[in-house]
């Protein structure tokens, strides 16, 4: 008798545990992001099979919550997606995932009922299988390519405005006939120059992403470049014109080299680095400004700072060059303040076509 209850109350428990399994829900998560285009149209699909049952799923918005794009990375990287077909919107369900409007309509169904009862993914990147539909370049989550990042960077550095204050600044140095100090002198003042710039691009990318108006900027971006570009070239065919030029404003200058002129250490120089910053970021800032609305949007500060690193030793790069060649003889100061005027247009002008080309590039999404 004892064994006759013990096996219906086995049987009993079985039984509940499957029906209980039966019943349990597949796990899906969704990741979209506010402004997303392809993200939209798949959003009534996704709830519409939320309300039929037999799933849960869990949504989360990338665009302006960086701890959800944290976490999509980390899903990207241990399901070994590469760059290219990284993008939003993006539905993982076990160790499946599907990208891409297209695919989670086709398919998203059929995944749910194949994994059915499934436990929330997790972060293990074994067996993994998955689908990638078209994803529109502003839909796409991974890091500028270095061709980006340099170019701008070359834009930025080719600027006439940093070249010519560092001259202002050696020039006062060399007529002293103290080379080895103006050797030191120009290379503080190149590093204080990097820090600095780093230091603003630091603080623009947090401010960005904290805000939630990281995608808002991006979209304003591309006519920003075109802007800047538009405006450099017309430094090349009417220099001054309109009222402006894309350099140092003219009014601020004699204070510039006055402040300038005073420098007679390498500390001095340093701490003036700082300063001469507050000058020029009106006239160098806009390539910089361009990369950090991209990189504010695609990734996080973590995974941007080596390119900030990068676009930072690009820029100051033409600074350590001229300073050394100016110790070792191979040019000095009045020379190269000849070349620098001489060319100042053609510099102008290259800077404007590449910024241009960039801004169409990225209104088009194909940056």
């Amino acid at each position: 008798m004892k064994s006759r209850i013990f096996l219906i109350i086995l049987a009993t428990l079985l039984l509940l545990s499957g029906v209980s399994l039966a019943q349990q829900d597949t796990c899906v998560y969704f990741f979209y992001g506010e402004g997303c285009q392809h993200c939209a149209r798949v959003e009534p699909f996704i709830d519409t099979l939320e309300t039929r049952g037999g799933s849960t799923i869990y949504s989360f918005e990338v665009y302006n919550n960086r701890s959800n794009i944290a976490l999509l990375n980390s899903f990207f990287d241990n399901y070994g997606i590469p760059n290219e077909k990284r993008g939003i919107p993006v539905v993982f369900i076990g160790n499946t995932y599907l990208i891409g409007d297209v695919p989670i309509k086709e398919n998203l169904e059929n995944n749910i009922k194949n994994n059915a009862g499934s436990a929330c993914p997790i972060l293990n990147g074994h067996n993994v299988t998955g689908t990638t539909g078209a994803i529109s370049p502003t839909e796409r989550l991974g890091a500028l390519s270095l061709f980006t990042i340099v170019g701008a960077a070359l834009v930025d550095s080719i600027n006439p405005c940093a070249i010519a204050v560092l001259l202002i600044l050696l020039g006062a140095l060399v007529a002293t006939g103290e080379k080895t100090r103006a050797l030191k002198a120009g290379l503080a003042f190149t590093l204080s120059i990097y820090i600095s710039y780093l230091l603003f691009g630091l603080g623009l990318f947090s401010a960005l992403q904290i805000s939630g108006l990281s995608y808002w900027f991006y979209k304003a971006i591309g006519i920003l470049a075109i802007v800047i570009g538009l405006a450099n070239i017309k430094d090349f065919f009417w220099y001054g014109g309109g009222g402006f030029v894309m350099e140092i404003p003219r009014s601020w200058r004699p204070l510039l080299k006055r402040m300038l002129s005073g420098v007679t250490s390498p500390l001095g120089a340093f701490a003036m680095g700082f300063v001469v910053c507050l000058f020029e970021l009106p006239c160098t800032g806009g390539p910089y400004i361009v990369i950090l609305g991209l990189l504010a949007e695609r990734m996080t500060l973590l995974a941007s700072i080596p390119l900030l690193l990068l676009y930072n030793v690009v820029f100051v790069l033409p600074l350590v060059v001229i300073t050394l060649l100016i110790y070792l003889g191979f040019a000095n100061v009045e020379k190269s303040t000849e070349w620098k005027d001489k060319n100042i247009r053609m510099l102008h002008l290259v800077a404007g076509i590449i910024m241009t080309v960039l801004g169409i590039l990225i209104v088009a999404g194909l940056v």
